[in-house]
C-alpha cells in the first residue's frame, strides 16, 4: 500500500530495540563478569563503580522506549486519520523505521555510557603523593545506659548528641585517620585508625547502648586502651573522651601516666546536666526507667568535678553541652592549630577512575546523531 511510506513499523521497531537490548546487556554482563565485578574473589585487576548508586540513571532506557513507541504509534494514528495519499504526500514526508531505530540506538547509548560514566567505573591503581594534618583522633565514647538519658534540650539522648557532635568534628576538620573505641565497665576498640572518613562516620552512626553488657563509666580502661590504640607513628596524637562522667571505677592514676608517656592530648566533651535526668532501660522515647534496689528510678547527673580532673592531671581542654548541637569550637580550634605544625608527606594508592572511557562512548554517539541528523534524508520508507 502506498500509505505505507507514511507509517512507521510499529512492530519492527519494538523487535529490534528488544533484540538490540537483549544482546547489549548480555555482553555488558560477561564483560562485567570477566573483569569481577560480580565476584568478591576475582584474580588480577577487578572492575569496581566508586558510585554504584547512580545506577537508576540507566531507569531512563525503558522510559526512553516508551517515549519512542508512543511518538510512532500516534504517528501511524495521524497518518490514518488523514484524506487520500495526495493530502499525505503534500503534508507529510515519508518515513523510515530503520532511521528511526538508529536514532533511538544513538540517544539510548548517550544515555547508558553517561550513567557508567557517573557510577565511576575503577579499574587498577596509581600511585599519588599528598601532605596530610598529620593528627591521628580517636573517640572513646560512654556507651553506658546512663548515655540513654533525655536531659538534653529538644529531648534527645546524650548519645545522639555525642553521634552528633563527633560527625561535626570529623566533617569540619582535616585529619590524617579517626579510630573509635567504646567502653561502659570496660573498654573495647571499635574502629582502628582508618584514613576512611565515610566508613568512621557509619561505625558512629551505628553506636548504641546495647553493644557492650558490661555496664558502668570506667574511665580509666578508656585512657588505658586509647595509650594503646593510637600508632607509634610521628603523627599528633589527639584524643575526645565523649562520656557524662558519671562515675569510674579506680585506676586513674595508671591510666594518666599512660596518656602522658604516649604524648596523647585530650579533649573531654561532657553530655547533660548537673541536675541530671531519669536514666531509661533502652534508646527508645517510650522506654521505662532503670529502677534501684529499692525500687526507684534512677537519675544520673553529669560529674563535672571528675571532669575537670581528668582535664586537670592531662591538661587538657573541656567542654560541658546539654545542647543538640554542642558548640564544640574550641575542640576544633585546638586541632586545626595541631594540623598547622603536624603535616606529614604521603605517597599512597588509590583505585584508578575510568569514567573518560563510558563517557566517551557517550559523547561520541550525541557526535554521530548530530552527523547523522544533519545528512540529508531519501524520500522513501525502508
Amino acid at each position: 500500500m502506498p500509505r505505507r511510506e507514511f507509517k512507521y513499523r510499529l512492530s519492527i521497531f519494538i523487535s529490534s530495540v528488544f533484540i538490540s537490548e537483549l544482546i547489549f546487556w548480555i555482553l555488558a554482563w560477561q564483560l562485567l563478569r570477566i573483569f569481577g565485578v560480580f565476584s568478591n574473589q576475582g584474580a588480577g585487576e577487578q572492575l569496581t563503580f566508586l558510585h554504584e548508586k547512580h545506577a537508576f540513571w540507566l531507569l531512563l532506557v525503558p522510559f526512553l522506549v516508551l517515549v519512542f513507541t508512543y511518538q510512532l504509534y500516534k504517528r501511524n494514528q495521524l497518518v490514518e486519520q488523514l484524506g487520500n495519499i495526495k493530502t499525505l504526500r503534500t503534508f507529510i514526508r515519508p518515513v523510515s523505521t530503520i532511521g528511526v531505530f538508529i536514532r533511538y540506538f544513538l540517544i539510548r547509548n548517550a544515555i547508558v555510557f553517561a550513567a557508567f560514566a557517573l557510577m565511576q567505573p575503577a579499574l587498577g591503581t596509581k600511585a599519588i603523593k599528598g601532605t596530610s594534618s598529620g593528627v591521628d583522633l580517636i573517640f572513646a565514647v560512654d556507651l553506658s545506659n546512663s548515655m540513654n538519658t533525655r536531659d538534653i534540650k529538644g529531648g534527645e539522648t546524650r548519645l545522639t548528641v555525642a553521634k552528633r557532635a563527633m560527625n561535626q568534628m570529623i566533617n569540619q576538620l582535616s585529619l590524617s585517620r579517626v579510630g573509635l573505641l567504646v567502653f561502659a565497665g570496660d573498654a573495647y576498640p571499635q574502629l582502628p585508625l582508618t584514613a576512611d572518613i565515610e566508613a568512621a562516620k557509619m561505625y558512629i552512626d551505628e553506636l548504641n547502648t546495647s553493644f557492650l553488657s558490661n555496664q558502668g563509666t570506667n574511665v580509666a580502661a578508656a585512657l588505658d586502651e586509647a595509650s594503646r590504640f593510637f600508632s607509634k607513628e610521628n603523627t599528633k596524637k589527639v584524643l575526645v573522651l565523649i562520656t557524662d562522667g558519671e562515675d569510674h571505677e579506680g585506676g586513674m592514676k595508671k591510666a594518666y601516666a599512660a596518656i602522658h608517656k604516649n604524648n596523647i592530648e585530650v579533649l573531654i566533651l561532657g553530655i547533660g546536666t548537673e541536675k541530671g535526668g531519669i536514666v531509661p532501660e533502652d534508646d527508645t522515647p517510650e522506654a521505662l526507667s532503670l529502677k534501684d534496689e529499692m525500687g526507684r528510678a534512677v537519675i544520673s547527673k553529669v560529674n563535672l568535678p571528675m571532669l575537670q580532673e581528668i582535664a586537670d592531671e592531662l591538661n587538657g581542654e573541656i567542654i560541658l553541652s546539654n545542647e543538640s548541637f554542642p558548640n564544640i569550637s574550641a575542640f576544633l580550634t585546638h586541632i586545626n592549630r595541631s594540623s598547622a605544625t603536624n603535616t606529614v608527606d604521603l605517597e599512597f594508592q588509590v583505585k584508578e577512575n575510568r569514567y573518560q572511557w563510558p563517557l566517551g562512548v557517550a559523547l561520541l554517539s550525541l557526535f554521530i546523531l548530530f552527523i547523522w541528523e544533519s545528512i540529508p534524508k531519501k524520500q522513501e520508507s525502508k
